[in-house]
């Protein structure tokens, strides 16, 4: 699935892909900063007809027609078990008469090097003809008058039928409209799609943008504290450059009609010699050492970053840590009484700190994480690579050597949990911490404290002279099994996996073994936490690759997912509006047979 933008007269195709969701709501802000940065330019009259040849589309959202768009949200509904909500919604809004239903529909925005224009389009070959049933109010406001059909008043909208497309404009926008189909500027087989051609915008609109929005966020900066403005400004300039990097991003939107899975197709193309075309060759061909990490059983979630961080990246890095770690020693020489934690403070710091910056001297890191459970124990994995953890080790070892000086009268104790340097296992020095949970009785609710009376809080840390692994749970056997076995794996180096999943169902079984036994649990709760213990295929899962300057994803939403929404609904609504104790069928409320 993808989205192609065609210029038919410049010979030009390329194909527009979005990776990382995170920078939409950044180029949504930018480009109406844009547009509005561009209004006052001076263009053609309405009059002067450029036929829209001389435009070319900036941002398209657009469907791949108006069927397809409802039946992709009625088989959602479907696995929600709330068709009827939605064809309710139909009834009233998506009986439209007029309207050819097999063809795109959307919204453009659109620029001719001098001012940025929307303009609407949909598939409609005759005005009179347009009728939307249950709303018809709307035919109301369409007036025709000598000088053109309109609707509304402020903002007063031109209506303009050309060969079997009806395009919504602004009155005296008129000029950015295209004669011909809107096939000639996209294709589109999405139920929903997205695309930004940021190449389209003139450079004089890009800066007028940049100013705007640099102007905008000035508005909000922390003027009163130095190191906050600093980190501030550093942030506004590395945010700056990755938009400026952006060539062209785009997704598309579908839903699988057989399994009712969402798929998102996402992808960004970035400019050659940009600083994110340095991160994207970073990320190529990288490998990890933490593959075990990536492969953990029952996990909620196992990710992996790995890589070689571009110079534009570990500047702006080195620039939030100098102001973190200065905002730290400063906190803590104001809450340390005395000079020997004052320099055991900063002794830790110089570590920590050494530990922050050294991600490799070429800017190369390893990085993974997991959390998993099955239906008795839960256990959090972490590692990094490349840095010196011997060093931590050693700071750590004066940190309890402290506590134990402070506590006196728990010295005993702490010396009991706490075990430093305790063995060796495939080259990392491990150092463990078993707290009994028995010894938390007095602390602990039920009904965990009988649950967990046999269990252990266990923590292990293990650092070597070029990596860090933690791994921590509440059980000791299940902590040193999975230490064990990401460690022997870690020996060696595998490509980085390009495929990440989240589950709940591990995470539900795991609540619902913690529950089973208090009789004082909700019936709501209870059942909620069984439908997601049964949900396996409640998933979102992100598969992705770089090639060269462009990042292709695709994120898929399980159908289960909406299954177990729409289950955990009928659930509090059985329990509000049923017939018994346990909450009865509701099926009546819904019409269904």
């Amino acid at each position: 699935m993808k989205m192609r933008y065609r210029q038919e007269n410049g010979g030009r195709r390329s194909v527009a892909t979005f990776r990382k969701t995170g920078w939409l709501a950044t180029i949504i802000a930018f480009a109406a900063f844009a547009a509005t940065a561009g209004r006052g330019v001076q263009t053609a009259s309405a009059d002067e007809t450029t036929d829209g040849k001389d435009w070319r589309p900036v941002a398209v959202v657009a469907s791949v027609g108006y069927d397809a768009a409802w039946a992709a949200a009625e088989r959602v509904a479907q696995e929600m078990k709330f068709v009827e909500a939605v064809e309710a919604a139909r009834a009233i809004y998506g009986d439209v008469q007029g309207v050819d239903r097999e063809k795109p529909f959307g919204l453009v925005v659109a620029t001719d090097g001098s001012e940025v224009v929307p303009f609407a389009f949909l598939p409609v070959a005759n005005v009179e003809k347009l009728e939307f049933v249950g709303a018809s109010d709307l035919k109301e406001k369409i007036e025709t008058t000598a000088e053109g059909t309109f609707f509304g008043d402020e903002p007063r909208l031109r209506l303009l039928e050309k060969d079997g497309w009806l395009f919504i404009c602004e009155a005296g926008k008129e000029n950015a409209v295209p004669t011909t189909e809107p096939s000639l500027w996209l294709d589109c087989d999405g139920a929903l799609s997205f695309q930004v051609e940021l190449t389209a915008l003139p450079e004089e609109l890009l800066e007028a943008g940049f100013a705007a929005l640099r102007q905008k966020a000035a508005e909000n900066a922390p003027t009163d504290d130095e190191a906050a403005l600093e980190q501030f400004d550093a942030t506004l300039e590395y945010y700056s450059a990755i938009f400026d990097s952006l060539e062209r991003v785009s997704w598309t939107l579908n839903v699988d009609a057989a399994t009712g899975d969402v798929v998102c197709d996402c992808a960004v193309v970035c400019k050659d010699g940009s600083p994110l075309s340095e991160t994207f060759a970073g990320a190529q061909n990288a490998e990890t050492r933490w593959g075990a990490i990536a492969e953990t059983p029952n996990a909620v979630f196992a990710a992996v970053q790995a890589g070689k961080r571009s110079a534009f990246e570990r500047e702006f890095l080195a620039k939030q840590q100098a102001v973190a770690f200065d905002n730290l020693r400063n906190a803590l020489e104001i809450g340390l009484d005395s000079d020997e934690e004052r320099a055991l403070a900063e002794e830790l710091f110089a570590v920590v700190e050494k530990f922050a910056k050294s991600t490799g001297a070429d800017g190369t890191f390893d990085a993974a994480s997991a959390f998993a459970c099955d239906a008795s124990s839960v256990w959090f994995s972490t590692a990094f690579a490349p840095v010196d953890g011997s060093e931590l080790t050693v700071v750590a070892r004066k940190i309890f050597d402290n506590l134990k000086k402070d506590e006196a009268e728990n010295a005993e104790k702490i010396a009991k949990f706490v075990k430093l340097d305790a063995e060796t296992v495939e080259g990392f020095v491990v150092s463990k911490l078993d707290v009994p949970f028995a010894e938390l009785d007095a602390d602990l609710p039920e009904p965990l404290a009988a649950r967990w009376s046999d269990k252990t809080f266990a923590v292990r840390w293990g650092t070597s002279g070029d990596a860090i692994l933690v791994v921590a749970g509440i059980d000791s056997s299940d902590v040193d099994a999975e230490f064990a076995r990401i460690a022997a794996a870690s020996q060696t180096k595998t490509p980085v996996p390009r495929r990440v999943e989240f589950a709940v169902a591990p995470l539900g079984t795991w609540l619902l073994g913690v529950v089973a036994e208090n009789d004082g649990t909700p019936v709501v709760a209870r059942k909620t936490l069984e439908r997601i213990a049964e949900a396996d295929d409640a998933r979102l899962a992100v598969e992705y690759k770089i090639d060269g300057n462009r990042l292709d994803a695709q994120y898929v939403v399980k159908s289960g997912v909406f299954r177990l929404i729409g289950d955990v609904a009928r659930i509090a609504l059985a329990a509000k509006f049923g017939s018994g104790d346990e909450g009865e069928d509701v099926d009546y409320l819904f019409e269904e047979e």
